[in-house]
């Protein structure tokens, strides 16, 4: 079965034993079946960089910081086989900063899974550095959960920049795994001359721009909205409230030289469900 961006690659899980990463296991464990992609959990860790006492200690049974590291891969492992017993799955300990060895292997992702927060973010941080880091640098989308059994469509937000036409192909290939119905929506600036377009979105140039990106044969059920607004981040995180996730694009048109847009910025710490970022 193709993947969520058209390859043979595996879905990659960032786990590290947090509240967070465990929601973002069992969403990626459910969509690896789903999709009938394999599951790679992956758990980083950095002490190798800071001591050669990994352990064991002596006299003390099944001790020191290695097999720490070991137990955390292990217990992903094993609850993505308790919640899903059919799934393809494997475990990888690699040493390394999660930014950096996630970014790196996102290569050969076809989807890469982060929660919000890890167990070294904040708890008055709305989405760690880690992930935001990810959204801004990972080869293939990413999918920062905050919940693992989200209901509701898949929304998509366009701009008709290529990394919106990307984002469009994402979105609908994940509501034809998901069964649910796909919503694009187009929030264009607001000004008084444009006020009679609102909700005229059969006319507007970006909305048809991303419908004709969807396959001809499709039996998805698609529904379009415009909005003449003039914060594009608040819409989106408005309409978002419905959705089982939002998909965008990394950046817009309007964002030179930056890894990541302003928009998306505000969505991924805003937004109250899942978001999908696709580069």
């Amino acid at each position: 079965m193709d993947t969520i961006n058209g390859q043979s690659k595996p879905i990659v899980v960032g786990y590290d034993g947090s509240d967070g990463s465990r929601r973002a296991m069992l969403w990626a464990v459910r969509h690896a079946v789903a999709s009938g992609l394999p599951l790679v959990v992956v758990h980083c860790w950095v002490w190798p960089y800071f001591t050669q006492n990994l352990g064991p200690v002596t006299g003390v049974e099944d001790s020191g910081l290695r097999r720490e590291a070991e137990k955390i891969a292990d217990e992903g492992l094993e609850l993505a086989r308790k919640t899903e017993p059919n799934v393809d799955v494997s475990a990888s300990l690699i040493v390394g900063f999660p930014s950096e060895v996630l970014t790196r292997i996102s290569v050969e992702a076809s989807l890469l899974v982060t929660g919000t927060r890890g167990l070294g973010g904040f708890a008055g941080l709305l989405i760690g550095s880690v992930s935001l880091h990810l959204a801004a640098s990972a080869s293939c989308p990413i999918v920062v959960v905050r919940d693992d059994q989200p209901e509701g469509d898949v929304l998509v937000a366009v701009d008709g920049s290529p990394e919106s036409d990307r984002s469009v192909t994402t979105a609908a290939q994940l509501a034809k795994i998901l069964l649910v119905p796909l919503r694009i929506i187009h929030v264009a600036p607001y000004s008084w001359h444009a006020a009679d377009r609102r909700g005229d979105a059969a006319n507007d140039p970006v909305m048809q721009q991303a419908v004709n990106l969807l396959p001809s044969d499709t039996d998805l059920a698609v529904s379009q909205d415009l909005f003449l607004e003039p914060s594009v981040p608040g819409v989106i995180v408005h309409q978002a409230k419905t959705a089982a996730c939002v998909v965008l694009g990394a950046k817009g048109r309007n964002t030179l030289g930056a890894r990541l847009g302003s928009t998306v910025h505000a969505v991924l710490h805003h937004a109250q469900g899942n978001v999908i970022v696709v580069r």
